[in-house]
């Protein structure tokens, strides 16, 4: 038994009483170690990991319990221990790893007294006495080596790394101790690194210590890894470290020694394998220095002097590297290239082959284009149940996007490769209330959308999004612009990184497919796609083309891996009065076009204004007058039996609410 591993899996939820669930699926309060009064500063993620973004302490259960209380990880474990109700064992490991930690930290002071042996070679090396302190660097008199220490995340020693001057391997670690230390899952210098991963958002993965230290040194976040190659347990904590990061990524340093390839390929692998979303670049290390540490030495700038490629575009350079035989290229680079889902990137091999080889840039797009599969292609698409089981272990902590409403979100929420239908009449609401939900998975969840809007210009969407952010009247927006310069900067900060407009009309699904990939590529990751309206799309001419078009909207989301969002007018049979003066209510049907627009949507829902209802007396018309009513008439997750929601909208402040029965 590992007390440890008992700790770590109790529920920081359950542990911070003052946590409020929130519709992204993630806990927030205001943050108990700082001691701030921002409700939403502190968040725990559904990893059962916490990060304040104000003191940007971050971490598990015990890494808060140290932050709160200001104690070592022993006081903090002894803490949850009485907290919890549990008791360290006689043969627990962690008694075990408690003598290795405790005689390691008596070893790092009796070896730092012996630094001045080493302290002329780790100036040479360009490290400063601050770096040497801060890493509890030594020397040690009986196996001849620099000593260096390796924490863990808690800032415990849990091994060392020595440096030999006599002899080889020139390096070597401490031997594995279970649960404890195991290098090929260890990330060196991670507590000092930290520090700086709020400025940089980025994390540096190095192949030695002392290009983590150089790096560390000036001001970046970089970490090495142990043992022979990067692993799967090395991505997982970068990207859980990475998790709370807005734009984080992660670049690869590896020696300038053309030695680089296998590292490199490795990693990428297990990236796309784990980690797709995070963007990987590769730092390509200027000639004559071999790493990080010499451009240290020479006093080079590690992020300004090294130039920062992307990893599919570093690796289509080694993979054409390997053959001097321009057919064997060809076929190497078009194997490689199948496997680039970026189209920018695609490009960008195009022409650095086209500049290489000194063709033509065209040729060169024609021996990259990908017609169809390979039979081993199409075999990666034949899954087995246990690459299906593993699929759905992926998605255990899936992610839901809710709109805003309570009940509205309590009767269901979205998920990435899901198609929402919001069917409405003409001039009924249907893109006000579209513009409110994008609003709240803008500004509240953080979310990237892209928005087509296929009719309206993007400053009428703007004037829209103005006013209900300032809480004003519409008409009322271009006298606050004028009398308020600044309000630029509260717009951006609430919206320029996560909100992206198309108002070209006229696109077709395949063009919208474009943008997103553009967009990925050179903008922000797009977690939903939104459009205004289906109607107004191109290539739906006949009601066979319609079909064939809406059908094709579920392999956009998926592909694509986007919640889509699509708007659709009724039928004018849908849109107001039946025979005999009585107000239809929508229905499914009711969705103008071939009926495979409803089919097509895991979620559809219809809106309607209370007050078109001509049976209604005037006096009921007018008190209706700001009402709609939303309707869930299909859903592929159904979380309640409610399926009708009443909005009401405020002029004044121009917002849509729900109105929730007492």
């Amino acid at each position: 038994m590992n007390i440890i591993d008992v700790i770590r899996g109790k529920s920081l939820v359950e542990y911070i009483p003052d946590l409020k669930l929130q519709s992204d699926g993630t806990y927030r309060c205001a943050c108990p170690i700082h001691g701030g009064e921002n409700p939403s500063t502190f968040v725990v993620y559904p990893d059962n990991k916490f990060y304040c973004f104000s003191c940007q302490a971050s971490g598990d259960i015990i890494h808060f319990v140290m932050g709160r209380d200001g104690c070592s990880f022993e006081q903090a474990v002894h803490t949850l221990c009485d907290d919890f109700g549990l008791t360290i064992s006689d043969t627990d490991e962690y008694k075990q790893h408690l003598g290795i930690t405790e005689r390691n930290t008596a070893w790092i002071q009796q070896m730092k007294a012996k630094l001045p042996a080493v302290i002329e070679y780790l100036h040479k090396r360009g490290l400063t006495d601050e770096t040497i302190e801060s890493y509890g660097l030594g020397y040690s008199d009986k196996i001849k080596a620099l000593t260096i220490p390796m924490y863990d995340e808690w800032g415990r020693p849990v091994a060392f790394l020595y440096r030999y001057f006599e002899g080889k391997p020139k390096y070597k670690n401490s031997k594995n101790v279970k649960g404890l230390f195991t290098k090929g899952e260890f990330l060196f210098g991670l507590p000092q690194a930290l520090k700086h991963l709020k400025d940089t958002k980025t994390i540096i993965l190095c192949e030695g210590s002392f290009d983590a230290m150089s790096a560390v040194q000036q001001g970046n976040c970089a970490v090495a890894y142990c043992g022979i190659s990067v692993t799967k347990n090395h991505v997982e904590h970068i990207k859980s470290l990475l998790t709370p990061i807005e734009n984080g990524k992660v670049v690869l340093c590896p020696d300038n020694d053309g030695k680089a390839s296998k590292f490199v390929r490795r990693a990428r692998d297990l990236f796309k394998k784990h980690a797709p979303k995070i963007v990987v670049k590769v730092a390509e290390i200027p000639s004559p220095y071999k790493d990080f540490n010499d451009m240290l030495v020479a006093g080079r700038d590690i992020v300004t002097d090294c130039r920062y490629v992307s990893l599919d575009l570093y690796v289509a350079k080694q993979v054409v590297s390997e053959s001097d035989d321009r057919e064997v290229q060809e076929k190497n680079i078009v194997d490689f290239v199948r496997t680039v889902e970026n189209p920018m990137i695609r490009q960008d091999i195009a022409e650095f082959l086209a500049k290489m080889w000194q063709r033509d840039i065209g040729i060169v797009r024609e021996l990259l284009s990908i017609k169809e599969d390979t039979t081993e292609e199409r075999m990666k698409d034949i899954a087995s149940a246990i690459d299906s089981f593993h699929a759905l272990e992926a998605i255990k902590d899936e992610e839901y996007f809710g709109v805003g409403y309570p009940n509205v979100d309590k009767a269901a929420k979205f998920k990435r490769k899901n198609v929402v239908i919001l069917g409405a009449a003409s001039n009924s609401g249907k893109t006000e209330i579209l513009l409110e939900w994008i609003l709240h998975w803008v500004v509240k969840l953080r979310k990237t959308v892209l928005f087509f809007s296929l009719e309206m210009p993007k400053e009428d969407i703007m004037k829209i999004l103005v006013a209900k952010i300032i809480g004003i009247r519409r008409y009322d927006v271009p006298g606050y612009i004028a009398m308020n310069p600044n309000l630029i900067t509260m717009i951006s900060d609430k919206l320029e990184k996560h909100l992206f407009i198309v108002d070209k009309p006229g696109l077709t699904l395949d063009m919208m497919e474009e943008y997103v990939k553009l967009t990925n590529a050179r903008l922000s990751p797009v977690d939903i796609v939104a459009v205004d309206y289906f109607q107004k799309m191109r290539g739906r001419d006949t009601l066979a083309d319609e079909e064939v078009v809406a059908e094709k909207t579920k392999d956009f989301a998926k592909d694509l891996n986007v919640l889509f969002v699509l708007l659709s007018q009724l039928n004018k049979s849908g849109q107001g009065k039946e025979q005999g003066g009585r107000f239809h209510e929508p229905e499914q049907k009711d969705l103008r076009g071939s009926g495979a627009i409803g089919d097509s949507g895991d979620y559809v829902y219809l809106l309607w204004r209370k007050a078109l209802d001509s049976t209604l007396s005037p006096i009921d018309r007018e008190k209706y007058k700001y009402d709609s009513m939303i309707k869930l008439v299909k859903a592929r997750e159904r979380r309640s039996e409610d399926t009708l929601f009443n909005l009401v909208y405020d002029p004044e402040k121009s917002r849509l609410t729900e109105k929730i029965s007492s």
